[in-house]
């Protein structure tokens, strides 16, 4: 008849909603597990949230601890222009990427991944091993006690119990896009595909910390930033290694 329409109908696209929210649901859940978060999104400040951190201007930086590891380079101001050159290798389901002179510095023996440069490219590597690294259910403790800032988000993450959730959506780095950095601080957005060919965007908020780049996490124990969906990688840098 002449009312008939070709489109989808609503409760089809109401299912693919639904579909969606579960997709980015598993994902929070995957990446909290890197630092033993609740994985709530209702629980996570918005976008501009940033307690805690740091205003001074690079001009007026206190002194900066060297890195624990020894690496030289350092940059006080800059940004991510292009890809990191970096060689990637499996960390759990993970490819995590590694670049000389940037970090890791160090490796450890069950998969921990430190040390990483003062500069914007040393903070993107930092943020993509940590992604790497949440595939890893043994050493999410040692992650969140090490490589996140000292403070109250830090003691309640370590109180909550590690969690092997989010097994089913296997996650890898898609692209990147370094927001904020200021030589202490940084901000780095790394797109991230599923498993299942969904992207989504998370900012890691970085803070240098006993000579070397650490997320920061509200009080509540969360990463301070929620993660979104992205529809492509409109706006980031192609990086990926798998």
């Amino acid at each position: 008849s002449g009312t008939e329409r070709t489109g989808p109908s609503r409760s089809m696209v109401s299912a693919g909603v639904v579909v969606a929210i579960i997709v980015a649901l598993g994902l929070i859940l995957t990446i909290s597990n890197l630092l033993g978060g609740s994985g709530d999104p209702a629980a996570a400040p918005g976008p501009s949230a940033s307690p805690g951190r740091s205003s001074s201007s690079p001009g007026s930086l206190p002194a900066v601890p060297a890195s624990v590891c020894g690496l030289d380079d350092a940059a006080e101001t800059g940004t991510l222009t292009k890809a990191p050159a970096a060689t990637w290798s499996l960390v759990g389901t993970t490819a995590a990427p590694t670049l000389t002179g940037a970090g890791p510095g160090r490796v450890d023996e069950d998969g921990y991944r430190s040390c990483f440069a003062r500069t914007p490219v040393g903070a993107t590597l930092a943020a993509a091993n940590f992604v790497a690294m949440g595939s890893v259910v043994a050493i999410q403790h040692k992650v969140t006690d090490l490589s996140v800032v000292p403070g109250p988000g830090r003691d309640r993450a370590l109180a909550r119990p590690v969690s092997g959730g989010g097994k089913a959506v296997r996650i890898q780095v898609a692209g990147v896009r370094v927001l904020r950095y200021t030589g202490t601080s940084a901000d780095v957005d790394l797109a991230i595909r599923t498993s299942s060919g969904a992207l989504a965007g998370q900012v890691f908020n970085l803070r240098w910390s006993a000579g070397d780049w650490k997320v920061e996490l509200g009080a509540n124990g969360d990463l301070l930033t929620p993660i979104v969906q992205l529809p492509d990688l409109a706006g980031y840098i192609p990086w990926a290694g798998a």
